[in-house]
């Protein structure tokens, strides 16, 4: 099975993410990923940024899911934390 370059790369993002902070992230999980403050990812978050990972409502709290971040990781023009 020949999987290609940018899914291998999502395997493997994912993985990481998931040995050190699990499947479901937090925002602060997220920030600390992203290197930003907390209070910038939630403005990002409120103006509906488009350079954002998708999340999902759980109890009324955002959160994401390590997949959808290392997806959005490989697919965003921004990749990667400078």
């Amino acid at each position: 099975m020949n999987l290609s370059y940018e899914r291998q790369m999502a395997i493997a993002i994912s993985q990481s993410i998931i040995q050190k902070y699990g499947v479901v992230l937090s925002v602060k999980n997220l920030a600390e990923i992203l290197g930003i403050g907390m209070q910038s990812l939630q403005n990002k978050l409120c103006n509906q940024d488009k350079d954002m990972p998708k999340y999902t409502q759980l109890k009324g709290k955002k959160v994401f899911m390590a997949n959808d971040i290392a997806e959005w990781m490989i697919s965003n023009d921004l990749k990667f934390p400078k």
